[in-house]
């Protein structure tokens, strides 16, 4: 009965990711003039990605290093993307600090594990953390002038609700997969609380598709 609930909650998964890169394609007139025009090509990644390591783990019993160049490609683009979007300059110093701190961290975790194997977890805990930080001065920012009055029509504002959920909530998870959950249950448990958390994230992205209004 579990493995049958872990199979179709997996599909579900898999559902919202091909949803929202269809309904990205669909509304894409009412973004492409902004720097989002690249997202739909990150959601269509992404479901490429996440099926096809599906398969390179049945086959080879590994699939680390997908992920690991995945999650590096989305966090430099969501910091490009807040960069551009945010328009204090003081900010947006914060933000190339922020791309820095990101690097260096990614550069030492590759030279201290196999990314072949292993995940890169610190690089990934930085990264989100970073992005929560960007969102954060993002909406600092949004708050103090006229873009709040139609914050719920902007695309961004419905990816940053999503992301920031998401972070808020897998950041524990991954930290405690990684350093202390040894037990299958508790981690089975852990990767459906995840799974939940990356639909409330994508049904935020396809609500945003359609609310936006064209900019």
């Amino acid at each position: 009965m579990d493995e049958i609930f872990n199979s179709t909650f997996q599909y579900i998964v898999f559902a919202f990711y091909g949803i929202a890169a269809l309904t990205a394609i669909l509304f894409y007139s009412k973004y492409k003039h902004t720097v989002l025009k690249y997202f739909v090509w990150i959601l269509i990644y992404t479901f490429v990605n996440e099926v096809s390591a599906k398969y390179v783990y049945y086959w080879w019993d590994k699939n680390a290093i997908m992920y690991n160049v995945y999650n590096t490609i989305c966090f430099l683009y969501f910091f490009y993307v807040f960069w551009n979007f945010i328009k204090s300059k003081a900010y947006k110093k914060w933000i190339v600090y922020s791309v820095i701190l990101f690097s260096i961290v990614t550069l030492i975790n590759v030279f201290i594990i196999d990314v072949f194997e292993r995940s890169l977890m610190y690089s990934y805990i930085t990264g989100a953390c970073l992005i929560i930080f960007c969102i954060i001065l993002y909406y600092i920012e949004i708050l103090s002038d006229s873009r709040v009055l139609h914050i719920k029509e902007d695309l961004l504002f419905w990816i940053s609700i999503g992301l920031l959920l998401f972070y808020v909530g897998y950041i524990p998870i991954r930290i405690s997969r990684g350093f202390f959950t040894t037990d299958m249950d508790v981690f089975l448990t852990l990767f459906n609380v995840q799974r939940a958390l990356i639909i409330v994230m994508y049904s935020c992205f396809i609500i945003g598709f359609v609310w936006t209004k064209k900019k």
